[in-house]
């Protein structure tokens, strides 16, 4: 097995890590986990309560992560609202959540983020109404071309990112504490957390292990702390993302 003898640090949200921590398990690796990040709901659903009612007005609905379309649908499933409106959903992990609630995505671009979506859209989108539920923290490169090309588009806060409040000691702990072959990001807010709780400390503590992320957007946040990806998938899903970290190690030897 490719990953045998090795000890990888996830950072993922403990509520998501499932298929990252039984994939590199799979392989052979030792997987340590360290929630840089925790979901949570919105705790006033006022705004997105107002958009549901108002659902079939709009054009489009995007849904640019499987926790976006968790949250949003799962609210339209309590108000006993049915979703007729087309999704364009970025990546295939979004747009196969969307069997839970019997819908499918009507576009999904190569390029799994928001770039990509953009290349799914007509350069006029005058008299168009597109619903953007989203986290509370975002890129604001989709909803600002969208609206540059002349769509309204109404931007809804569904869910927020936060930091747990065991994770500055414990990935502290870890890794001074173990041998880390590979430290893995999923997303820009985990990487920001981690270097934050590092300090000082964070070129130290990361410069020499190799850093794994799932996609371009997290290894423009990697950078811009100052630190080097070292493993990256082509497409950004869970699936690549493990097949990559093995392809990375299949010709090295682990420590001995």
């Amino acid at each position: 097995m490719e990953l045998g003898g090795r000890t990888i640090l996830i950072t993922r949200a403990a509520t998501q890590s499932e298929q990252l921590r039984t994939g590199l398990e799979a392989a052979g690796a030792r997987v340590l986990e360290c929630p840089a990040i925790e979901i949570v709901p919105v705790e006033d659903w006022t705004e997105v309560d107002r958009a549901a009612a108002e659902l079939e007005t709009y054009d489009w609905l995007i849904l640019t992560s499987t926790n976006a379309a968790t949250y949003f649908l799962e609210r339209l499933r309590t108000l006993g609202i049915t979703c007729r409106v087309p999704i364009a959903a970025i990546g295939t992990a979004t747009a196969a959540r969307l069997a839970a609630w019997n819908l499918t995505a009507s576009r999904i671009p190569e390029d799994f983020r928001a770039e990509g979506l953009l290349a799914q859209f007509e350069q006029d989108l005058s008299r168009t109404r597109i619903l953007f539920p989203r986290a509370e923290t975002a890129r604001e490169i989709l909803p600002g071309e969208l609206r540059r090309r002349g769509a309204k588009v109404d931007v809804i806060t569904v869910y927020r990112t936060v930091k747990p409040k065991t994770m500055p000691a414990g990935v502290r702990e870890t890794l001074s504490g173990e041998r880390i072959d590979a430290v893995v990001f999923t997303s820009p807010s985990a990487i920001r957390n981690v270097v934050e709780a590092l300090g000082d400390d964070f070129a130290s503590s990361l410069g020499s292990i190799p850093i794994a992320v799932i996609g371009p957007v997290a290894q423009g946040a990697v950078e811009a702390a100052g630190l080097r990806v070292s493993i990256r998938p082509d497409r950004a899903t869970i699936r690549d993302l493990i097949a990559a970290i093995r392809s990375y190690f299949s010709n090295r030897m682990p420590y001995t």
